[in-house]
């Protein structure tokens, strides 16, 4: 696309009080004008022309739930996403392990119990007879557990003598033996943190490959929660002018020690990478019954889930974050969980220039916690594309309960802010898959429709995978829409998403993909 170019014969879903242009001038990076028949305006008579045959441009995606450096990571790790059985899951690591050399660490992610045909329970001595010697360490699905063989846990220290730390828990055997499966973060991180990152070379190579990917389904943009080592690894980027996407992050709780020695207020950074809060947990999750409820889990003697931060402990980070502005983004999944977090929210000290806090999943609250979301000006940061993915869960471990979870109508009646997000790579990076989600309540090609009084319109979901994301890290006023004097992060559709049956939405095709006035990704289809 030239510096200067004209974009004509389209429907531009400008998302300003549904507003719809037709054409619009971009100069450089930044949008000059949006209107009707703009081709015929002489003030343009310079600009190249563009013609996108009909098709839909909508601001450029964002996901505002990922962990995009670590989703680059796993590009080169053993995925065990969909895989039916713990011997599909074995043959699959074995033959991975298989190409390493002898002291490498096999490690992967996805692994998922719960959505066996039949349910078993991993364990380290099973591993240890695929892996050759070799350490192995596996995030489950939900990233909540890992499971690990018996020469992680010896190069981890671990035996039946380790306690479980505060916040996580060790499973063991009926003598006390580790099994080979953590849970929740302080737990995992005992092993966790033993595994070498890629080189620098393999780095590169790997998050490029996460680039072309976000490209392809329209992304511009991410809210990012990985660890205290991506924060590192992004300014390193950042100088560089290599970080590719319009990534905010939200370093974890831990760095903020650091995040108060350097002085890195709210909005440090520059128009690729931006710190805009901080990351909290305190809860688990729903596929390893580790998220916090009030009842609990179905089946189960005494689990009510784990309670990884207290109250108190998440009001005193609140507090050391608000001296620099920073907001807190808090990841609650349980409905104990998440009046934990509003609690904390309570004596919260304010904020300014647009920094808010935000709700991370909001997967099951109260009803009765929703007044204080919205007088609290809470934003919901939710997934939609976990919903149809946990149905059979809610209902195995919460029951009825389920009707209080995925409640996006509801919060949208409610007025309560929203920005949607993937989860990736827990779940696709895909919004596309996403607003289908949000729309249907329902996997691909199935008609069981989880509580259809919530589903929302696309028009809803899209705006909150552009506006909603903006706004959660007030930047509403220079991002999320497609108007005049806004950078010209834009994405061509072959169909207007909110005009189309639900059914067709899984088969949009992204035909370009535009950051900052430059083509990122262009179909054979595409004008561009």
């Amino acid at each position: 696309m030239k510096k200067r170019s004209l974009i004509h014969n389209a429907r531009i879903l400008t998302q300003a009080d549904g507003l719809v242009a037709d054409s619009m001038a971009i100069n450089g990076n930044r949008i000059m004008a949006v209107g009707n028949n703009l081709q015929h305006d002489p003030d343009f008579r310079s600009y190249s022309r563009i013609d996108v045959a009909g098709n839909t441009i909508v601001p450029g995606l964002v996901d505002a739930h990922t962990h995009f450096a670590y989703f680059a990571i796993t590009l080169g790790q053993v995925n065990l996403h969909d895989l039916d059985s713990i011997d599909t899951c074995l043959k699959k690591i074995k033959s991975f392990a298989g190409k390493l050399s002898k002291d490498d660490w096999v490690v992967g992610e996805g692994y998922a119990p719960d959505r066996w045909k039949k349910r078993v329970e991993p364990d380290a001595a099973t591993l240890d007879l695929v892996t050759g010697g070799r350490p192995a360490f596996l995030f489950s699905k939900d990233q909540h557990s890992c499971w690990v063989n018996s020469r992680a846990m010896e190069i981890a220290g671990i035996t039946k003598k380790t306690r479980d730390p505060a916040g996580g828990k060790i499973e063991r055997d009926a003598d006390g033996t580790p099994s080979g499966v953590m849970r929740e973060g302080p737990a995992i991180g005992l092993v966790f943190k033993h595994i070498p990152m890629p080189s620098k070379k393999e780095m590169a190579r790997r998050y490029k490959m996460a680039l072309d990917h976000a490209y392809r389904k329209g992304v511009t943009g991410v809210h990012s929660f990985d660890g205290p080592e991506a924060m590192t690894y992004y300014m390193e980027l950042a100088q560089q002018g290599k970080v590719g996407l319009r990534v905010t992050y939200y370093p974890s709780a831990d760095l903020l020690p650091y995040l108060l020695k350097e002085k890195i207020y709210y909005g440090t950074g520059t128009d690729f990478f931006r710190i805009a809060g901080i990351k909290i947990f305190s809860d688990g999750s729903l596929g390893s019954q580790t998220a916090l409820c009030f009842n609990k889990y179905k089946g189960t003697k005494d689990n009510y889930g784990i309670e990884v931060r207290t109250v108190p402990e998440m009001k005193r980070l609140i507090t050391q974050a608000a001296k620099l502005n920073l907001p807190a983004a808090i990841h609650a999944i349980g409905d104990k969980a998440v009046a934990n977090v509003l609690d904390a929210f309570e004596a919260a000290p304010r904020l300014d220039f647009g920094a808010r806090h935000r709700i991370e999943h909001l997967q099951l609250v109260r009803r009765a916690d929703l007044a204080r979301v919205k007088k609290l000006g809470v934003t919901a940061s939710v997934q939609p594309s976990h919903c149809p993915s946990d149905i059979e869960m809610i209902r195995n471990y919460w029951g009825r309960r389920g009707a209080n979870a995925y409640i996006f109508r509801t919060l949208i009646d409610r007025k309560i802010p929203l920005a949607f997000g993937s989860d990736a790579p827990i779940e696709p990076l895909d919004p596309i898959a996403g607003i289908a989600a949000a729309v249907r309540r329902a996997r691909p090609g199935k008609r069981d429709v989880f509580y259809p009084e919530q589903r929302i319109s696309a028009a809803e979901a899209l705006y909150n995978f552009t506006v909603g994301p903006a706004r959660a890290v007030g930047q509403e006023h220079c991002r999320g829409y497609v108007l005049p004097g806004y950078p010209a992060d834009f994405v061509v559709l072959d169909r207007d998403i909110t005009r189309v049956a639900p059914t067709r939405l899984y088969d949009t095709r992204v035909l370009a993909t535009i950051l900052d006035g430059k083509v990122m990704y262009a179909d054979e289809y595409s004008a561009f």
